[in-house]
């Protein structure tokens, strides 16, 4: 958790070159415009917090499928994709 956001984003804010500030172990995926740049936490390769936006929501979390984000420095800009974690039916062709 960041304490001082607003020092942070000061700092972030003056550079245009910020492409994005990444973080981890949030335990969920979420994507935020912030100080003039794009905020990304990742998913975690376990258990996810509960998604529940009430600011009263009791912590929990959930078994969703783990996952991990592949960040991708292609022509100029960042391409994130998002990697789930585990043995899933498919590939199958598109018809």
């Amino acid at each position: 958790m960041c304490r001082r956001p607003e020092r942070l984003a000061g700092v972030i804010g003056r550079f245009a070159n910020v492409e994005r500030v990444l973080c981890g172990h949030v335990h969920r995926p979420i994507v935020q415009r912030w100080a003039g740049t794009v905020l990304v936490s990742c998913p975690s390769t376990a258990t996810q917090i509960a998604l529940n936006l009430r600011p009263d929501a009791p912590p929990a979390s959930f078994c969703e499928p783990p996952a991990c984000l592949l960040h991708w420095w292609r022509d100029g800009a960042i391409v994130t994709h998002t990697s789930y974690i585990g043995r899933f039916e498919g590939p199958f062709p598109f018809a």
